[in-house]
């Protein structure tokens, strides 16, 4: 499968590569939960994807809240912004996405009925929890029998209506693909704890989803059907979690476990969820397990020379220079930039978008319409507001961006000054 790097990331056609990559798994007892799995990987780290060269940011186009673009005889001034950017980092370029044109996606989709499956949710972040509800329901914890290396959701599914029980990479794997054929974009991770922290297994996969409603890449745990909100209500990344749980003793953390229905603090739970394993994070980055295997060498882990991770030993991969930042990189959005247009503005688009379709904008209020990567915005004295959108081609929108202006006549200098005198 090709590695697109542009303005746009359009659909990629399936892969057929066969994965080498092998899997020695063992099981483990958690609570009643399912095993974690052990991942081994190539001790020697294969050469990464030759890097594109990176989409320069226009600075003239950047926008703050409060400036003033200059019209000529008219002023524009930015009362309100919000617009998720448009960041391409070497992570970012790294990663491949299932294709809409993928059979294998409607075949799941319309094989297990998964519409049906997020149908009750109220929004799209409670169908993205029911569909991990459901990837649980359907994967039995234990020993896959010479089976840890499979990831293909099809055949996990179909074994597992047999009996066939599964590690987590398997459950993980299984809602990657599901949330894919229904126009999300999960992503696997692999984790380990530290040695010197207890636990029933030193690894451990999962994944994060990127939440259009929240605006934000979200952990979400197949195994244990869980996710975890800040004391505030905001469902929060692996970083964060990771931070909260190692250096404020998990007191800013709320664990939301859909299997019991229950809400709770590290400090009130008899057997708390084992976030210790999210010491070590690795981003596997791709998302076509339908037709192959996970991208090991072009894993990046994020970890840090602290005390938590000093003395562990574990796969050499490149880390980011900061992993708050640089592993979480939006997608879906539309990123808007401006310049001066004589009287008007001239508007630019910009997304990376796993299988885009569209651009969409909506003008003071009105109906969304599509709209090109670039245009003219024509403005009237007095208050402008403008949307704009991404569509993949499944149809689903990603987080809307929206600035609003003020524009109004410049005060005629001559008539100023004779006022003054």
């Amino acid at each position: 499968m090709e590695r697109i790097a542009a303005t746009t990331w359009k659909a990629m056609p399936p892969s057929t590569t066969p994965t080498g990559i092998t899997m020695k798994l063992r099981q483990t007892a958690i609570a009643m939960l399912v095993a974690a799995c052990v991942v081994s990987l190539p001790a020697d780290d294969t050469t990464r994807a030759a890097m594109p060269p990176h989409a320069k940011d226009n600075a003239k186009g950047k926008l703050e809240t409060g400036q003033t673009i200059d019209l000529g005889s008219r002023t524009a001034t930015v009362r309100k912004l919000d617009v998720l950017p448009y960041v391409e980092n070497e992570y970012s370029e790294r990663f491949v996405f299932d294709s809409h044109d993928n059979p294998k996606l409607t075949e799941l989709r319309t094989t297990y009925r998964l519409d049906e499956v997020v149908a009750p949710g109220k929004d799209e972040f409670e169908k993205q929890l029911l569909l991990m509800s459901w990837v649980r329901k359907q994967i039995r914890g234990g020993d896959p029998k010479g089976l840890g290396g499979m990831r293909n959701a099809l055949e996990i599914l179909e074994l597992s209506k047999q009996g066939q029980r599964f590690f987590c990479v398997q459950c993980a794997a299984a809602y990657v693909s599901a949330a894919a054929s229904l126009g999300w974009v999960a992503r696997p991770l692999a984790l380990r704890r530290p040695s010197h922290l207890g636990g029933s297994s030193p690894e451990h996969s999962t994944t994060e989803i990127w939440s259009n409603q929240h605006r934000k890449w979200v952990m979400f745990d197949p195994t244990f059907d869980l996710y975890v909100e800040s004391s505030g209500g905001v469902p929060l990344d692996s970083w964060a979690i990771r931070r909260d749980f190692f250096y404020n003793n998990a007191k800013g953390l709320v664990f939301v476990d859909r299997r019991e229905g229950t809400r709770y603090r590290k400090a009130d739970a008899e057997k708390p969820y084992p976030a210790q394993l999210l010491a070590f994070i690795g981003y596997v980055p791709n998302t076509n397990f339908l037709d192959a295997g996970p991208d090991w060498a072009g894993m990046f882990i994020s970890r840090t020379d602290d005390d938590i991770c000093r003395g562990t030993r574990w796969h050499v991969r490149d880390c980011p220079e900061d992993p708050a930042v640089d592993p979480y990189f939006p997608i879906n959005q539309a990123a808007l930039s401006l310049v001066p247009k004589g009287r008007n503005l001239g508007v630019g688009i910009k997304t990376m978008t796993p299988n885009f379709e569209e651009f969409q904008i909506r003008v003071d209020g009105g109906p969304w319409r599509e709209s090109a990567d670039s245009f003219t915005w024509t403005l009237q004295d007095g208050e402008n507001t403008l949307e704009a959108r991404a569509i993949n081609r499944f149809g689903v929108a990603g987080p809307a961006s929206s600035v609003a202006l003020n524009v109004a006549p410049k005060k005629d200098r001559n008539l100023v000054f004779e006022q003054q005198t």
